[in-house]
Protein backbone atom coordinates (compact mmCIF):
# COMPACT_ATOMS: atom_id res chain seq x y z
CA UNK A 1 0.00 0.00 0.00
CA UNK A 2 1.38 3.44 -0.98
CA UNK A 3 2.28 6.19 1.50
CA UNK A 4 0.22 9.38 1.25
CA UNK A 5 1.83 12.73 0.47
CA UNK A 6 0.57 14.15 3.77
CA UNK A 7 2.50 11.47 5.68
CA UNK A 8 5.65 12.20 3.67
CA UNK A 9 5.21 15.94 4.28
CA UNK A 10 4.72 15.50 8.05
CA UNK A 11 7.96 13.53 8.23
CA UNK A 12 9.94 16.01 6.10
CA UNK A 13 10.56 13.40 3.41
CA UNK A 14 11.72 14.56 -0.03
CA UNK A 15 11.03 12.69 -3.26
CA UNK A 16 14.07 11.98 -5.41
CA UNK A 17 13.45 11.59 -9.15
CA UNK A 18 15.89 11.48 -12.09
CA UNK A 19 17.20 15.04 -12.44
CA UNK A 20 15.09 16.58 -9.66
CA UNK A 21 14.33 16.62 -5.93
CA UNK A 22 10.76 17.39 -4.77
CA UNK A 23 10.17 19.04 -1.40
CA UNK A 24 6.51 18.51 -0.44
CA UNK A 25 6.71 21.38 2.05
CA UNK A 26 6.94 23.65 -1.00
CA UNK A 27 3.43 24.15 -2.43
CA UNK A 28 4.64 24.75 -5.99
CA UNK A 29 6.76 21.62 -6.00
CA UNK A 30 3.91 19.59 -4.45
CA UNK A 31 1.57 20.86 -7.21
CA UNK A 32 4.05 19.80 -9.91
CA UNK A 33 4.40 16.40 -8.23
CA UNK A 34 0.59 15.94 -8.30
CA UNK A 35 0.48 16.74 -12.02
CA UNK A 36 3.27 14.22 -12.70
CA UNK A 37 1.36 11.54 -10.77
CA UNK A 38 -1.79 12.21 -12.77
CA UNK A 39 0.12 11.98 -16.04
CA UNK A 40 1.78 8.73 -14.88
CA UNK A 41 -1.59 7.17 -13.99
CA UNK A 42 -3.04 8.22 -17.32
CA UNK A 43 -0.06 6.77 -19.18
CA UNK A 44 -0.35 3.51 -17.21
CA UNK A 45 -4.02 3.18 -18.22
CA UNK A 46 -3.12 3.87 -21.85
CA UNK A 47 -0.40 1.20 -21.76
CA UNK A 48 -2.80 -1.36 -20.25
CA UNK A 49 -5.42 -0.53 -22.90
CA UNK A 50 -2.86 -0.97 -25.69
CA UNK A 51 -1.73 -4.28 -24.19
CA UNK A 52 -5.31 -5.59 -23.96
CA UNK A 53 -6.04 -4.33 -27.48
CA UNK A 54 -3.01 -6.27 -28.68
CA UNK A 55 -4.11 -9.41 -26.80
CA UNK A 56 -7.62 -9.19 -28.25
CA UNK A 57 -6.22 -8.79 -31.75
CA UNK A 58 -3.88 -11.72 -31.20
CA UNK A 59 -6.83 -13.93 -30.21
CA UNK A 60 -8.88 -12.75 -33.19
CA UNK A 61 -6.02 -14.00 -35.37
CA UNK A 62 -6.26 -17.38 -33.62
CA UNK A 63 -2.99 -16.97 -31.70
CA UNK A 64 -2.89 -18.06 -28.03
CA UNK A 65 -1.42 -16.22 -25.05
CA UNK A 66 -1.32 -16.57 -21.31
CA UNK A 67 -0.08 -18.97 -18.65
CA UNK A 68 -0.46 -22.64 -19.50
CA UNK A 69 -3.17 -24.44 -17.44
CA UNK A 70 -2.15 -27.46 -15.38
CA UNK A 71 -1.36 -30.37 -17.68
CA UNK A 72 0.21 -28.18 -20.38
CA UNK A 73 3.45 -26.39 -21.20
CA UNK A 74 3.99 -23.62 -23.75
CA UNK A 75 6.43 -24.26 -26.59
CA UNK A 76 7.81 -20.77 -27.36
CA UNK A 77 9.65 -21.87 -30.50
CA UNK A 78 6.50 -23.22 -32.14
CA UNK A 79 4.09 -20.87 -30.29
CA UNK A 80 1.77 -23.61 -29.14
CA UNK A 81 0.67 -25.47 -26.01
CA UNK A 82 1.74 -29.07 -25.52
CA UNK A 83 0.95 -31.76 -22.96
CA UNK A 84 3.00 -31.72 -19.78
CA UNK A 85 3.80 -35.39 -19.10
CA UNK A 86 4.34 -34.65 -15.40
CA UNK A 87 0.84 -33.21 -14.80
CA UNK A 88 -1.40 -34.43 -17.66
CA UNK A 89 -2.85 -37.17 -15.39
CA UNK A 90 -4.61 -34.67 -13.10
CA UNK A 91 -7.66 -33.77 -15.23
CA UNK A 92 -8.65 -37.36 -16.23
CA UNK A 93 -8.22 -38.35 -12.56
CA UNK A 94 -10.48 -35.50 -11.35
CA UNK A 95 -13.09 -36.42 -13.99
CA UNK A 96 -13.05 -40.08 -12.92
CA UNK A 97 -13.52 -39.23 -9.23
CA UNK A 98 -16.30 -36.73 -9.97
CA UNK A 99 -18.32 -38.67 -12.57
CA UNK A 100 -17.65 -42.34 -11.89
CA UNK A 101 -17.06 -42.37 -8.14
CA UNK A 102 -19.46 -39.46 -7.47
CA UNK A 103 -17.07 -37.75 -5.05
CA UNK A 104 -17.51 -34.13 -4.04
CA UNK A 105 -14.88 -31.43 -4.57
CA UNK A 106 -13.44 -31.62 -1.06
CA UNK A 107 -12.97 -35.39 -1.24
CA UNK A 108 -11.35 -35.02 -4.67
CA UNK A 109 -8.97 -32.43 -3.22
CA UNK A 110 -8.14 -34.83 -0.38
CA UNK A 111 -7.43 -37.63 -2.87
CA UNK A 112 -5.14 -35.36 -4.92
CA UNK A 113 -3.26 -34.26 -1.79
CA UNK A 114 -2.56 -37.93 -1.01
CA UNK A 115 -0.72 -38.14 -4.34
CA UNK A 116 0.87 -34.72 -4.79
CA UNK A 117 0.52 -31.01 -4.10
CA UNK A 118 -0.23 -28.57 -6.91
CA UNK A 119 2.57 -27.53 -9.31
CA UNK A 120 2.97 -24.38 -7.16
CA UNK A 121 3.54 -26.50 -4.06
CA UNK A 122 0.24 -25.55 -2.39
CA UNK A 123 -2.42 -27.99 -1.17
CA UNK A 124 -5.40 -28.79 -3.36
CA UNK A 125 -8.72 -27.37 -2.19
CA UNK A 126 -12.35 -27.27 -3.35
CA UNK A 127 -11.87 -24.04 -5.33
CA UNK A 128 -8.94 -25.44 -7.32
CA UNK A 129 -10.91 -28.59 -8.16
CA UNK A 130 -13.98 -26.53 -9.11
CA UNK A 131 -11.96 -24.37 -11.54
CA UNK A 132 -10.70 -27.50 -13.31
CA UNK A 133 -14.22 -28.90 -13.60
CA UNK A 134 -15.67 -25.75 -15.23
CA UNK A 135 -12.70 -24.83 -17.45
CA UNK A 136 -13.11 -25.22 -21.20
CA UNK A 137 -9.34 -25.35 -21.69
CA UNK A 138 -9.14 -29.09 -21.09
CA UNK A 139 -11.25 -29.92 -24.15
CA UNK A 140 -9.11 -27.53 -26.21
CA UNK A 141 -10.85 -24.15 -25.93
CA UNK A 142 -9.19 -20.85 -24.99
CA UNK A 143 -11.82 -18.34 -23.88
CA UNK A 144 -11.12 -14.87 -22.47
CA UNK A 145 -13.56 -12.33 -21.02
CA UNK A 146 -12.21 -8.81 -21.56
CA UNK A 147 -13.05 -5.77 -19.47
CA UNK A 148 -14.84 -4.13 -22.41
CA UNK A 149 -17.41 -6.94 -22.33
CA UNK A 150 -15.99 -8.79 -25.34
CA UNK A 151 -15.65 -12.57 -25.11
CA UNK A 152 -13.25 -14.23 -27.57
CA UNK A 153 -13.14 -18.00 -28.01
CA UNK A 154 -10.62 -20.07 -29.97
CA UNK A 155 -11.12 -23.79 -30.58
CA UNK A 156 -8.32 -26.34 -30.66
CA UNK A 157 -5.69 -24.35 -28.74
CA UNK A 158 -4.86 -27.05 -26.18
CA UNK A 159 -4.44 -30.81 -26.75
CA UNK A 160 -7.55 -32.44 -25.25
CA UNK A 161 -7.33 -33.91 -21.76
CA UNK A 162 -11.11 -34.48 -21.77
CA UNK A 163 -13.68 -34.59 -24.56
CA UNK A 164 -16.42 -32.02 -25.10
CA UNK A 165 -18.90 -34.78 -24.23
CA UNK A 166 -17.20 -35.32 -20.86
CA UNK A 167 -17.19 -31.57 -20.19
CA UNK A 168 -20.93 -31.40 -20.87
CA UNK A 169 -21.53 -34.42 -18.61
CA UNK A 170 -19.63 -32.64 -15.82
CA UNK A 171 -21.72 -29.47 -16.19
CA UNK A 172 -24.91 -31.53 -16.22
CA UNK A 173 -23.73 -33.36 -13.11
CA UNK A 174 -22.94 -30.06 -11.38
CA UNK A 175 -26.47 -28.90 -12.09
CA UNK A 176 -27.96 -32.14 -10.80
CA UNK A 177 -26.05 -32.15 -7.56
CA UNK A 178 -27.57 -29.83 -5.02
CA UNK A 179 -25.66 -27.98 -2.32
CA UNK A 180 -24.81 -30.38 0.48
CA UNK A 181 -23.76 -28.70 3.72
CA UNK A 182 -21.58 -30.15 6.48
CA UNK A 183 -20.39 -32.93 4.19
CA UNK A 184 -16.79 -32.75 5.31
CA UNK A 185 -16.10 -36.47 4.99
CA UNK A 186 -18.87 -37.78 2.75
CA UNK A 187 -18.50 -41.43 1.88
CA UNK A 188 -19.77 -43.35 -1.13
CA UNK A 189 -21.98 -45.55 1.07
CA UNK A 190 -23.81 -42.43 2.28
CA UNK A 191 -24.64 -40.88 -1.11
CA UNK A 192 -28.30 -39.90 -1.18
CA UNK A 193 -30.46 -41.45 -3.90
CA UNK A 194 -31.77 -38.03 -4.99
CA UNK A 195 -28.33 -36.47 -5.31
CA UNK A 196 -28.51 -36.47 -9.12
CA UNK A 197 -32.15 -35.38 -9.34
CA UNK A 198 -32.78 -31.65 -9.84
CA UNK A 199 -35.56 -30.62 -7.44
CA UNK A 200 -37.67 -27.47 -7.59
CA UNK A 201 -40.19 -26.05 -5.12
CA UNK A 202 -43.84 -26.54 -6.08
CA UNK A 203 -44.76 -23.43 -4.07
CA UNK A 204 -42.38 -20.74 -5.32
CA UNK A 205 -40.59 -22.45 -8.24
CA UNK A 206 -37.09 -22.00 -6.85
CA UNK A 207 -34.46 -24.73 -6.88
CA UNK A 208 -34.46 -26.95 -3.80
CA UNK A 209 -31.07 -28.21 -2.63
CA UNK A 210 -30.02 -31.32 -0.76
CA UNK A 211 -28.51 -30.38 2.61
CA UNK A 212 -26.63 -32.80 4.84
CA UNK A 213 -26.69 -32.52 8.62
CA UNK A 214 -25.40 -34.73 11.40
CA UNK A 215 -22.34 -36.96 11.51
CA UNK A 216 -20.61 -38.15 8.35
CA UNK A 217 -21.26 -41.84 9.15
CA UNK A 218 -24.94 -41.19 10.04
CA UNK A 219 -26.03 -38.19 7.96
CA UNK A 220 -29.51 -36.67 7.88
CA UNK A 221 -30.61 -35.11 4.60
CA UNK A 222 -33.05 -32.28 3.97
CA UNK A 223 -34.53 -30.90 0.78
CA UNK A 224 -34.77 -27.19 1.46
CA UNK A 225 -34.17 -23.61 0.31
CA UNK A 226 -31.08 -21.68 1.29
CA UNK A 227 -33.18 -18.70 2.37
CA UNK A 228 -36.80 -17.65 2.93
CA UNK A 229 -38.83 -15.95 0.20
CA UNK A 230 -41.92 -13.76 0.59
CA UNK A 231 -44.63 -14.58 -1.95
CA UNK A 232 -47.20 -12.31 -3.58
CA UNK A 233 -49.90 -13.35 -1.11
CA UNK A 234 -47.60 -12.17 1.74
CA UNK A 235 -46.91 -15.74 2.89
CA UNK A 236 -43.33 -17.00 3.24
CA UNK A 237 -41.87 -19.99 1.40
CA UNK A 238 -39.19 -21.76 3.39
CA UNK A 239 -39.82 -25.41 2.58
CA UNK A 240 -37.65 -27.94 4.42
CA UNK A 241 -38.36 -31.68 4.30
CA UNK A 242 -36.35 -34.41 5.98
CA UNK A 243 -35.91 -37.04 3.26
CA UNK A 244 -36.57 -39.84 5.77
CA UNK A 245 -40.22 -38.82 5.52
CA UNK A 246 -40.47 -40.13 1.94
CA UNK A 247 -37.43 -42.32 1.11
CA UNK A 248 -39.23 -45.55 2.04
CA UNK A 249 -42.31 -44.38 0.11
CA UNK A 250 -40.19 -43.81 -3.01
CA UNK A 251 -38.77 -47.33 -2.89
CA UNK A 252 -42.22 -48.78 -2.19
CA UNK A 253 -43.73 -46.80 -5.07
CA UNK A 254 -41.34 -48.35 -7.60
CA UNK A 255 -42.13 -51.85 -6.25
CA UNK A 256 -45.90 -51.18 -6.33
CA UNK A 257 -45.82 -49.76 -9.87
CA UNK A 258 -43.97 -52.84 -11.11
CA UNK A 259 -46.39 -55.19 -9.31
CA UNK A 260 -49.40 -54.28 -11.46
CA UNK A 261 -51.50 -51.61 -13.16
CA UNK A 262 -53.98 -51.13 -10.31
CA UNK A 263 -51.16 -50.42 -7.87
CA UNK A 264 -49.48 -48.12 -10.36
CA UNK A 265 -52.62 -45.94 -10.49
CA UNK A 266 -51.93 -44.91 -6.88
CA UNK A 267 -48.89 -43.00 -8.12
CA UNK A 268 -49.45 -42.26 -11.83
CA UNK A 269 -52.44 -40.87 -13.68
CA UNK A 270 -52.86 -43.43 -16.46
CA UNK A 271 -56.48 -42.72 -17.37
CA UNK A 272 -56.88 -39.62 -19.56
CA UNK A 273 -60.19 -37.86 -20.23
CA UNK A 274 -61.21 -35.55 -23.08
CA UNK A 275 -60.81 -32.61 -20.73
CA UNK A 276 -57.22 -33.72 -20.04
CA UNK A 277 -56.49 -33.78 -23.77
CA UNK A 278 -58.02 -30.32 -24.23
CA UNK A 279 -55.94 -29.03 -21.34
CA UNK A 280 -52.84 -30.55 -22.95
CA UNK A 281 -53.64 -28.85 -26.25
CA UNK A 282 -54.09 -25.55 -24.41
CA UNK A 283 -50.71 -25.93 -22.66
CA UNK A 284 -48.96 -26.68 -25.96
CA UNK A 285 -50.60 -23.65 -27.59
CA UNK A 286 -49.57 -21.44 -24.66
CA UNK A 287 -45.98 -22.68 -24.78
CA UNK A 288 -45.93 -22.05 -28.53
CA UNK A 289 -46.84 -18.41 -27.87
CA UNK A 290 -44.21 -18.11 -25.13
CA UNK A 291 -41.40 -19.52 -27.30
CA UNK A 292 -42.43 -17.24 -30.19
CA UNK A 293 -42.38 -14.28 -27.80
CA UNK A 294 -38.86 -15.19 -26.62
CA UNK A 295 -37.67 -15.38 -30.24
CA UNK A 296 -39.08 -11.91 -30.93
CA UNK A 297 -37.35 -10.56 -27.82
CA UNK A 298 -34.02 -11.94 -29.02
CA UNK A 299 -34.53 -10.27 -32.41
CA UNK A 300 -35.38 -6.92 -30.76
CA UNK A 301 -32.35 -7.04 -28.45
CA UNK A 302 -29.87 -6.28 -31.23
CA UNK A 303 -31.93 -3.26 -32.39
CA UNK A 304 -32.08 -1.90 -28.83
CA UNK A 305 -28.31 -2.34 -28.47
CA UNK A 306 -27.64 -0.55 -31.78
CA UNK A 307 -29.96 2.27 -30.66
CA UNK A 308 -27.77 2.68 -27.55
CA UNK A 309 -30.40 1.42 -25.07
CA UNK A 310 -27.75 -0.52 -23.13
CA UNK A 311 -24.09 -1.60 -23.20
CA UNK A 312 -22.69 -4.71 -24.87
CA UNK A 313 -22.24 -6.62 -21.59
CA UNK A 314 -25.91 -5.94 -20.73
CA UNK A 315 -26.89 -7.21 -24.20
CA UNK A 316 -24.94 -10.43 -23.64
CA UNK A 317 -26.53 -11.03 -20.22
CA UNK A 318 -30.07 -10.33 -21.48
CA UNK A 319 -29.45 -12.55 -24.47
CA UNK A 320 -28.21 -15.34 -22.20
CA UNK A 321 -31.26 -15.04 -19.89
CA UNK A 322 -33.78 -15.07 -22.77
CA UNK A 323 -32.04 -18.00 -24.48
CA UNK A 324 -32.21 -19.96 -21.22
CA UNK A 325 -35.95 -19.24 -20.90
CA UNK A 326 -36.46 -20.23 -24.54
CA UNK A 327 -34.59 -23.49 -24.01
CA UNK A 328 -36.65 -24.39 -20.91
CA UNK A 329 -40.01 -23.64 -22.55
CA UNK A 330 -38.99 -25.35 -25.81
CA UNK A 331 -38.11 -28.55 -23.94
CA UNK A 332 -41.39 -28.42 -22.01
CA UNK A 333 -43.32 -27.94 -25.27
CA UNK A 334 -41.41 -30.81 -26.92
CA UNK A 335 -42.29 -33.13 -24.02
CA UNK A 336 -45.99 -32.20 -24.05
CA UNK A 337 -46.15 -32.72 -27.82
CA UNK A 338 -44.56 -36.16 -27.33
CA UNK A 339 -47.16 -36.96 -24.66
CA UNK A 340 -49.95 -35.75 -26.95
CA UNK A 341 -48.69 -37.96 -29.79
CA UNK A 342 -48.47 -40.95 -27.41
CA UNK A 343 -52.10 -40.37 -26.37
CA UNK A 344 -53.25 -40.15 -30.00
CA UNK A 345 -51.44 -43.40 -30.83
CA UNK A 346 -52.83 -45.01 -27.62
CA UNK A 347 -49.26 -45.64 -26.41
CA UNK A 348 -49.88 -43.88 -23.09
CA UNK A 349 -50.48 -46.94 -20.91
CA UNK A 350 -49.19 -49.05 -18.05
CA UNK A 351 -46.96 -51.13 -20.33
CA UNK A 352 -45.02 -47.99 -21.30
CA UNK A 353 -44.33 -47.20 -17.65
CA UNK A 354 -43.51 -50.81 -16.75
CA UNK A 355 -40.95 -51.10 -19.56
CA UNK A 356 -39.31 -47.89 -18.36
CA UNK A 357 -39.00 -48.99 -14.73
CA UNK A 358 -38.59 -52.76 -14.95
CA UNK A 359 -34.80 -52.77 -14.61
CA UNK A 360 -35.19 -50.89 -11.30
CA UNK A 361 -36.80 -53.90 -9.64
CA UNK A 362 -34.99 -54.75 -6.37
CA UNK A 363 -32.63 -51.81 -6.93
CA UNK A 364 -32.67 -51.11 -3.17
CA UNK A 365 -31.22 -54.53 -2.33
CA UNK A 366 -29.20 -55.48 -5.41
CA UNK A 367 -27.35 -52.21 -6.02
CA UNK A 368 -24.79 -50.21 -4.03
CA UNK A 369 -25.65 -46.70 -2.79
CA UNK A 370 -23.64 -45.22 -5.66
CA UNK A 371 -25.43 -47.40 -8.24
CA UNK A 372 -28.80 -46.51 -6.69
CA UNK A 373 -27.99 -42.80 -6.97
CA UNK A 374 -27.01 -43.11 -10.63
CA UNK A 375 -30.09 -45.19 -11.45
CA UNK A 376 -32.58 -42.86 -9.74
CA UNK A 377 -30.89 -39.83 -11.35
CA UNK A 378 -31.29 -41.42 -14.79
CA UNK A 379 -34.89 -42.50 -14.18
CA UNK A 380 -35.99 -39.24 -12.57
CA UNK A 381 -33.85 -36.29 -13.75
CA UNK A 382 -36.27 -33.83 -12.11
CA UNK A 383 -38.66 -33.55 -9.17
CA UNK A 384 -41.10 -31.03 -7.71
CA UNK A 385 -41.36 -30.78 -3.91
CA UNK A 386 -44.49 -29.88 -1.94
CA UNK A 387 -45.20 -30.03 1.79
CA UNK A 388 -47.14 -33.31 1.49
CA UNK A 389 -45.69 -34.93 -1.64
CA UNK A 390 -42.76 -35.08 -4.02
CA UNK A 391 -43.52 -35.50 -7.73
CA UNK A 392 -40.77 -37.38 -9.58
CA UNK A 393 -40.39 -36.41 -13.25
CA UNK A 394 -39.66 -39.36 -15.54
CA UNK A 395 -38.81 -38.88 -19.23
CA UNK A 396 -39.80 -42.04 -21.08
CA UNK A 397 -37.86 -42.52 -24.32
CA UNK A 398 -36.08 -39.31 -23.39
CA UNK A 399 -39.09 -37.07 -24.06
CA UNK A 400 -42.51 -38.34 -22.85
CA UNK A 401 -43.06 -36.78 -19.39
CA UNK A 402 -44.60 -38.95 -16.67
CA UNK A 403 -45.26 -37.68 -13.13
CA UNK A 404 -44.94 -40.17 -10.28
CA UNK A 405 -46.42 -38.76 -7.06
CA UNK A 406 -44.77 -39.95 -3.84
CA UNK A 407 -46.50 -39.10 -0.54
CA UNK A 408 -44.50 -37.44 2.25
CA UNK A 409 -45.30 -38.76 5.71
CA UNK A 410 -46.65 -36.26 8.27
CA UNK A 411 -44.04 -34.79 10.60
CA UNK A 412 -45.20 -36.85 13.57
CA UNK A 413 -41.91 -38.53 14.42
CA UNK A 414 -39.83 -35.39 14.69
CA UNK A 415 -38.18 -35.76 11.29
CA UNK A 416 -38.19 -32.00 10.81
CA UNK A 417 -36.21 -29.92 13.29
CA UNK A 418 -35.31 -26.30 13.50
CA UNK A 419 -31.76 -25.73 14.75
CA UNK A 420 -33.08 -24.51 18.08
CA UNK A 421 -35.22 -27.63 18.62
CA UNK A 422 -32.41 -29.90 17.40
CA UNK A 423 -29.97 -28.55 19.97
CA UNK A 424 -32.63 -28.61 22.70
CA UNK A 425 -33.40 -32.27 22.00
CA UNK A 426 -29.72 -33.16 21.72
CA UNK A 427 -28.70 -31.75 25.08
CA UNK A 428 -31.96 -32.24 27.01
CA UNK A 429 -30.74 -35.53 28.47
CA UNK A 430 -27.56 -33.95 29.86
CA UNK A 431 -29.47 -31.35 31.91
CA UNK A 432 -30.10 -32.55 35.48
Amino acid sequence: MGISQSTLRENNVRIAEPGSLTDLANEDQEFISDIKNLIAKREKKAIVKRMMRGKRQRMREGKPWGKAPIGYIYNKAEERYELDDKWSWVIPYIDKLYLEEQLGMKLIADKLNEISRTPNGTLWNETLVYRRLVSKAFHGVMEKNFSNGEIITIEGIYPQLRTLETYEKIQEERNKRGIVYKATSRRKDNIHILRRTVSTCGICGRKVSLHQNGKADKPTYYLKHGRKMKLKDETTCDISINTKRFEHNLIQAIKDILSGEEQAKNYIKLEVSRDDIKDLESQISNLDKITSDRKEKLDRLLDLYLDGAFKKEVLQQKQKDIEKEYEIHSKEKQQLVAKYEALKKKEWNYEMVYNYLEFAEDFDTELTHLEQTKLVGDLFPGATLFQDKIVLKAEINGEIPVDITIPIDPDLNGWHHTKQKWYKDKYAGSIK
